[in-house]
């Protein structure tokens, strides 16, 4: 199973043409791709009425990971090591890469300068397919 962040699928759907797109990519390659309960909320605050069935249409095809104890504990380690070498990101980032983590998911995201900034997290290798 792989994970994706919030960037991935924003980028497949300002993209008119779906087939360039990472996400797109990912689908064909992945039997199971999840996301953490975050990215849903993210997507769901930033969507309009006009996208909501766009939005709603490929959420249903995802696995959705959720956010509890064991990611919260995680998020705040996460986000205590980031703060000690002075490399902060935002909290929704911190709380997917610990969904990551705490699940042993490699992740993929367009976000590249904030979550390689997270020890221990496996980020899919994205060369040449930016």
């Amino acid at each position: 199973m792989l994970l994706i962040d919030t960037s991935v699928l924003i980028d497949y759907f300002r993209k008119p043409d779906k087939e360039k797109t990472l996400f797109y990519e990912l689908a064909g390659k992945y039997s199971s791709i999840a996301i953490s309960a975050i990215t849903k909320y993210e997507i769901m605050v930033g969507n309009t009425p006009k996208q909501e069935d766009f939005w709603q249409q490929l959420l249903s095809t995802l696995q959705v990971i959720a956010f509890a104890d064991q990611e919260a504990e995680e998020a705040a380690m996460i986000k205590k090591e980031l703060k000690q070498e002075n490399k902060l990101i935002g909290f929704a980032d911190i709380a997917i890469a610990a969904t990551a983590r705490v699940h042993d998911l490699e992740i993929a995201t367009l976000n590249i300068g904030h979550f390689n900034r997270i020890k221990n997290l496996q980020l899919l290798s994205l060369k040449n397919k930016i």
